[in-house]
């Protein structure tokens, strides 16, 4: 009988550390999941800043050329206003098409 309860006993120990591993394993692998789950969603809000950026980018560069090109604009006119008023002034001016 003892040679028995003592072969139950180490039976008992032997599926309880397999038990333990199986448990440990299985934490394991979550564990690996849930870091490479954590990366990979890193990963994409790295890359949605990224491109977020670029479009900030992209409409401050397209907003300035607007300026830019008001600016050029008006600088022009006032440029060919004041070329005019010199022409005027010696009697002469641009010739129009009026058609």
């Amino acid at each position: 009988a003892g040679k028995v309860a003592r072969r139950v006993e180490e039976d008992n120990i032997r599926a309880s550390y397999v038990e333990d591993a199986k448990q440990y394993a299985t934490t394991a692998m979550r564990t690996a999941w849930y870091e490479a789950d954590m990366k990979r969603r890193q990963e994409r809000i790295h890359r949605l800043e990224q491109l977020q950026h670029k479009e900030e980018l992209l409409q401050a560069n397209r907003e300035l050329t607007l300026v830019r090109r008001a600016r050029l604009k008006e600088f022009l006119e006032e440029e060919a206003r004041s070329f005019e008023k010199q022409l005027n002034d010696k009697g002469l001016a641009f010739v129009k098409d009026r058609s």
